[in-house]
């Protein structure tokens, strides 16, 4: 007897294809099928009855293979609902989900001192062992073999609370049987917030439970996963893109078979197929890394909840700024909100002061005022450690002719390159690729070019000028994508060989420096008017993360901001600790202009190498939207409207609710020419709609 199967094969594909089989199998089974005359991954998502096959059966091919695990029913539904919520095809969501599955066979690892080995080679190699060596730790059992992928020691250091901690910990409510619930804990810079959720993560374990922590970077994980060993005497597992494909199986398998584990990872984690999922972690939830905006475009911080719902988890959002979605959200009672309100070492929020560049104007050819370099000085002198911040990677933001003033543009989008002094190369922070500086002007054959603006580099130029004798250290995600790179950087801020920090958006993120006594925030106003509707938010959020670096333990912190917009509602709010002010402001201005959190908008992107074919698109949607009265809002360029070759225009979508917004959308796509289709990219709650 043959049972049939609707498969789903990973890849850009939204509709699943018959095969049969001999035998039954449960659905979300992996499976290995044949496809355009090559073999195929697929995975089955349903089983059909023969009545309701309206061809002929024996054309009907059979799966070849079916591997040993299965994705769970919830999982299923997990993934249904980010295609039809996020508009993907589900054969690509479970192409980013099954991303490395893994053998058939139980396999065994070498275990030693609690970190686990997936070869005796690769354990003698990493250890340096010989032959006696290996005989002797075996002998003595200290090298044992196990099938566990996952190995923690509970508990290397006791986690303990403060009473604020506990009471929060108390409402988590670990052992219901429906345990869905959504926590949003607000608590400033310093709080325990870390140690709280560490705890959530304890009980997690011994409840004998999946657990999954979302980091905003994957530059995060390292010094992340080195806090975890210190309380659980492992390491976590930590999946990226540069894992091997041995180590992703080992993950992969952990994950399937439902064992105890703990995984923390960036966006792309929460797609991952655990099987007994119960707690999920969303650190630094208002981060917009969150959102993935190349490709398939979801909000991974939104697709967690709804994995906690279909998983009956329990859902935390951790944030020292959360995000104005989440805060109307536990206004609306949806999430339970907590409040952590003082630091954990009993510190003072750090003081903050505004500097009006107005009246305190550096000499020319600098951007260090007057009052940050004698504050400087003073916190020098004492021995503490000074950071200065500048959202702005590079040397100099543009370079232009000196003769016509024409800036240097990418050859594949419409933007300026940035210079970066170090490689002598100018970058395209868009499409990411390198020009040689250009020696002769294209406009009027000139051979001179000077660079505008100020960008990290230059800034660590000045600050090494201004402050001779003292060590700088330049924190980016350029200089920290090495992980000895990174290892070597921090270990020097520990260990207090680096007395100036120089640093971008990152360092805000996680980053715990307990000698850092000033910070020094330059060009604050940079972000602040950019045509982006979250710009006021992102700028409070990223602002108040890098002030809570300053004065985490020990004596009070001190934050200056250079701004030539002294009295605006941000900085009024950021100097007298009024947040919640800005917030209730923000969200009325929100209201009054129909955006979110109170309405939900869908972006059509149209992206094509033709311009004249972009317009054709461009026109069919305004005359659907005319004929179906769908009240569409657009053509609008974007910022850039020519990026990677590709010329770029926006439509939009604003209802109340995402069914209008959904049925809205589908109207369009179903009346849509076929072929224009493909030019088409969707993004629900675009970060922006500029």
């Amino acid at each position: 007897m043959d049972y049939y199967y609707q498969v789903m094969p990973l890849g850009q594909i939204n509709e699943g294809l018959t095969y049969k089989l001999s035998y039954s199998i449960q659905i979300g089974s992996i499976v290995e099928i044949p496809l355009r005359k090559k073999k195929s991954t697929g995975v089955i998502i349903s089983q059909i009855n023969i009545k309701d096959l309206k061809f002929n059966i024996n054309k009907v091919l059979s799966i070849s293979n079916v591997h040993q695990f299965a994705i769970s029913a919830e999982n299923l539904d997990f993934y249904k609902y980010v295609s039809k919520h996020c508009f993907i095809d589900l054969g690509m969501i479970l192409k980013m989900a099954v991303q490395r599955f893994p053998d058939t066979q139980l396999k065994s690892y070498y275990l030693f001192k609690n970190k686990i080995y997936e070869t005796q080679k690769s354990l003698i190699n990493k250890l340096n062992l010989s032959k006696k060596d290996w005989q002797k730790l075996s002998d003595e059992k200290k090298i044992s073999q196990t099938t566990k992928s996952f190995i923690f020691d509970n508990m290397a250091q006791n986690i303990s609370l403060n009473s604020d901690q506990e009471k929060i910990f108390k409402s988590f409510e670990f052992n219901q049987k429906n345990n869905f619930q959504v926590h949003l804990v607000d608590g400033v810079t310093g709080s325990g917030k870390t140690e709280l959720y560490l705890k959530a993560v304890e009980s997690n374990l011994d409840n004998g439970n999946q657990s999954l922590i979302l980091l905003p970077e994957i530059a995060l994980t390292e010094e992340w996963s080195k806090r975890f060993f210190k309380y659980f005497g492992c390491r976590p597992f930590i999946w990226h893109s540069k894992q091997s494909k041995i180590q992703k199986a080992r993950i992969m398998r952990s994950l399937l078979s439902g064992e105890p584990c703990v995984l923390v990872g960036a966006r792309s984690s929460v797609l991952l197929p655990f099987k007994n999922l119960k707690l999920i972690i969303c650190d630094e939830e208002h981060d917009s890394s969150y959102k993935q905006e190349d490709g398939p475009k979801y909000q991974a911080r939104d697709m967690a909840i709804y994995k906690a719902k279909c998983s009956k988890a329990l859902c935390l959002l951790i944030s020292a700024s959360p995000s104005l979605e989440s805060l109307h959200n536990s206004n609306q009672d949806k999430f339970k909100i907590h409040n952590l309100s003082n630091q954990f070492h009993k510190t003072q929020l750090p003081l903050v002061e505004i500097v009006d560049m107005n009246q305190s104007k550096p000499s020319s050819k600098a951007w260090i005022s007057k009052q940050v370099f004698d504050e400087t000085n003073k916190i020098l002198k004492q021995k503490g450690q000074v950071l200065f911040f500048l959202n702005r990677r590079g040397y100099a933001p543009s370079k232009i002719c000196a003769s016509c003033h024409t800036p240097i543009q990418c050859q594949n989008c419409a933007a300026n390159l940035v210079y970066h002094k170090k490689i002598d190369r100018l970058v395209c922070h868009h499409c990411s690729n390198f020009f040689e500086p250009d020696q002769i002007c294209k406009m009027c054959s000139s051979e001179k070019f000077v660079s505008i603006g100020i960008g990290l580099e230059r800034l660590q130029e000045e600050v090494a000028r201004l402050f001779p004798g003292y060590s700088n250290q330049l924190i980016s995600s350029d200089t920290l994508k090495s992980k000895k790179n990174k290892k070597d950087i921090i270990e020097n801020i520990y260990n207090l060989k680096t007395s100036l920090l120089i640093g971008s958006q990152i360092i805000g993120k996680s980053f715990h420096f307990p000698n850092l006594k000033l910070v020094n925030i330059i060009d604050a106003d940079s972000s602040l008017y950019s045509p982006d509707f979250r710009a006021m938010e992102k700028t409070y959020q990223l602002l108040q993360q890098v002030a809570g670096r300053s004065g985490r333990e020990g004596e009070r912190g001190k934050v200056l901001i250079q701004t030539y917009s002294p009295q605006h509602s941000i900085y009024n709010s950021l100097k007298n600790q009024s947040r919640d002010q800005f917030i209730k402001l923000e969200l009325q201005r929100r209201e009054e202009n129909n955006l979110p959190p109170f309405y939900k908008i869908a972006q059509i992107q149209l992206i094509h190498p033709n311009v004249s074919a972009l317009r054709e698109v461009c026109q069919e949607i305004l005359n659907i939207s005319k004929n179906s009265k769908l009240d569409i809002l657009g053509p609008v360029p974007s910022l850039i409207p020519y990026k990677m070759r590709h010329f770029h225009e926006n439509f939009y979508f604003k209802e109340r609710s995402y069914q209008a917004l959904r049925k809205k959308t589908d109207i369009l796509m179903t009346k849509i020419t076929p072929k224009y289709r493909r030019f088409l990219n969707i993004d629900i709650d675009p970060l922006s709609i500029a």
